[in-house]
């Protein structure tokens, strides 16, 4: 701190103590005469002196208050701090040192300051307790680092003590024979985070013994067999009101029912103008060869069932409205390999029908490969030799599981999930669609060219039409009873009647709200459209999840429980389109799902009763396998 000092009546102390008593007597009655100022703070200090003193003298080589001064002496300061009520607080501060000028004269200021003032360090405790200050430095690290030393070996001494403690008791072992009686006492005595755990587990198990034995197999059926009585494709009424009867079947077993509304483009064909696959005779006439309709087959109950003439069409979603002429080139499965061998062989697709069978590759990517090589239709059939081994008529559907002769693959060309007019965000009124049909059929969204499904039952009179050369690769020949040829000279036409329109779907969310973490979602999930009536994929999958919903609620009300985490039974629209039903659901709470949601459990549809088929991420292997053991 710098202090500036006032001269006038300053006066230099000359004498020196030799005791402590003699100074404090002297300071109690030493005057003050002179004032220094602190710049930082509001104290008031002056030089002083006892009764031995002596003026300062003027020098005249020096008139900024130079001062006489025996090196041997000391100059004191005393401070008056003015303290709130106006009482004054004095304290003695000895300067290091005089500083001497030149001259021998003694400047109580720095010399590069005489005038306005000095800097000195100065102590600042009584010069009384000066000795007492040096010892107490020295005391206290010594004591802080004994009381260190002895903590740190108490501590050292009671972790031993524990560890003996723990190591000489007699904990009482665990076997099958007592396990599920002594664990609770045992765990009470010893461990309570394991008597938590046992109970936990033994109300899961009981719990879950409970919700097996409630599943009633008539109650599945049942709701097949209303889900299944009228063909229902994502968009229409029919789909509409089992929507509707479905948010009333949750509501009805206690379940919080919402239900979401989207605005998405999907495509359907002209029922009363079904798809055509026709070739010209040697006279010019044309000569049909696929009416584009299947067959009514099973008994008279199966065929009453059947009675929509909407299930017997065969159409593929986002087909290009037209029609296509010319020869027909067999391209196995229409994968890149596939191609590749056509191209070392010279047979070109360039404005060719492409004939190709199911599997290998999603059927999308079979009419995007053809189109970008030129070709202007694709007809797409199920081969025998993936669909029907046996390739006898008696042993296809209705007697066998094995698909019938006439019997065709409907499904989508899309290539994306969700409404592609609205791609990463959900299909609302204020949402603004960012292309259009002709936009999405030019990137190959949506396909260019006709395509549609057949059977072989077509497929075969496709082929025995083909007059050029036969397959050379085995692995291109399937089951038909044909001669599998690549090309031939005969004209085909190819007809596909569709449209595409804007419809609303509806999703249906029943949720049960969980105990401990409601914020925490496990979704059950399925989606409700099919192609036709759908008593396989999906109304078999729907069916148990309502059970399963009905078993849950029934549960929880009788013994007065609720799962640890919320539950939500999602039933989506338009999954067959492309998955769109779902993917705006999920585009519309992409951000709390990504929060919140702990699992999804996909139930499609269910094939049989011999063995269960999952695919799962890993985090789930072990609860699949335990539940399945169950």
């Amino acid at each position: 701190m710098i202090r500036t000092v006032t001269y006038e009546d300053s006066l230099v102390r000359n004498d020196t103590f030799d005791d402590e008593q003699q100074k404090s007597s002297d300071e109690d009655k030493a005057p003050l005469h002179g004032s220094v100022y602190d710049d930082e703070a509001t104290t008031s200090t002056s030089l002083c002196t006892t009764s031995n003193y002596e003026s300062p003298s003027r020098s005249t080589s020096d008139s900024n208050f130079p001062r006489s001064a025996d090196t041997s002496k000391n100059v004191w300061i005393v401070e008056r701090q003015e303290l709130d009520n106006d009482s004054d607080s004095l304290t003695w501060h000895l300067l290091k040192r005089p500083h001497y000028g030149t001259n021998g004269l003694e400047y109580p200021l720095l010399k590069e300051n005489r005038i306005a003032g000095h800097r000195a360090k100065v102590k600042t405790n009584e010069l009384k307790n000066k000795e007492s200050r040096i010892s107490s430095g020295f005391l206290l690290p010594l004591l802080i680092s004994a009381v260190f030393v002895l903590s740190f070996t108490s501590i050292i001494l009671l972790i031993t003590v524990i560890v003996l403690s723990i190591k000489n008791a007699k904990i009482p072992e665990i076997t099958d024979a007592n396990c599920s009686t002594n664990i609770p006492r045992f765990a009470a005595n010893y461990k309570p985070f394991r008597q938590t755990m046992w109970q936990n587990l033994q109300q899961q198990s009981d719990i879950s013994t409970q919700l097996m034995s409630s599943f009633r197999p008539m109650n599945i059926r049942d709701n097949i067999r209303w889900l299944s009585e009228k063909v229902h494709v994502a968009g229409t009424p029919e789909n509409a009101q089992i929507m509707r009867r479905l948010a009333e079947q949750y509501e009805s077993y206690g379940y919080e029912v919402k239900t979401y509304d989207y605005k998405v483009l999907l495509s359907y064909p002209i029922y009363d103008r079904p798809n055509r696959i026709e070739y010209t005779d040697e006279s010019g006439e044309w000569i049909e060869v696929s009416n584009g309709l299947g067959e009514r087959l099973g008994p008279e109950e199966a065929k009453l069932q059947q009675a929509d003439p909407r299930g017997l069409v065969y159409w593929t979603a986002y087909s290009q409205n037209g029609t296509a002429e010319g020869s027909i080139v067999y391209a196995n499965y229409g994968t890149f390999d596939d191609y590749s061998q056509l191209d070392k062989l010279g047979i070109s697709l360039n404005g060719k029908i492409v004939l190709c069978r199911y599997g290998g590759i999603f059927r999308g990517d079979k009419v995007q490969i053809a189109e970008d090589r030129g070709a202007i239709g694709v007809i797409i059939y199920n081969d025998p030799f993936d669909y029907a081994r046996d390739n006898n008529a008696n042993k296809t559907f209705p007697d066998r599981v094995w698909m019938p002769p006439s019997g065709a693959q409907r499904g989508t060309l899309l290539k994306t999930d969700g409404d592609p007019e609205t791609p990463f965000f959900p299909s609302k009124h204020y949402t603004y669609r960012t292309e259009r049909e002709e936009q999405l059929r030019n990137r190959r969204i949506m396909p260019n060219v006709p395509v549609m499904p057949i059977g072989y039952r077509d497929a075969v009179k496709i082929m025995q039409n083909l007059d050029g050369p036969r397959v050379p690769w085995s692995g291109w020949k399937g089951n038909m009873n044909a001669t599998y040829r690549l090309t031939g000279s005969t004209r085909f036409r190819l007809s596909v009647n569709s449209i595409t329109s804007r419809r609303t779907i509806t999703n249906v969310i029943a949720t049960m709200r969980g105990t401990d973490e409601p914020d925490r979602y496990i979704l059950f999930g399925n989606h409700v459209d099919a192609w036709v009536q759908g008593a396989i994929d999906p109304n078999s999958g729907t069916a148990t999840l309502l059970e399963m919903a009905r078993v849950l609620a029934s549960v929880s009300r009788e013994i007065k429980w609720r799962p640890r985490r919320t539950i939500m039974f999602c039933q989506w629209d338009a999954e067959e389109f492309g998955l769109i039903g779902s993917s705006e659901w999920v585009e519309e709470f992409m951000k709390p799902l990504q929060q919140r949601a702990v699992a999804m459990i996909n139930v499609d549809n269910i094939n049989g009763n011999t063995t269960i088929s999952v695919k799962a991420v890993p985090l789930l292997y072990r609860a699949i396998v335990d539940a399945t053991a169950k």
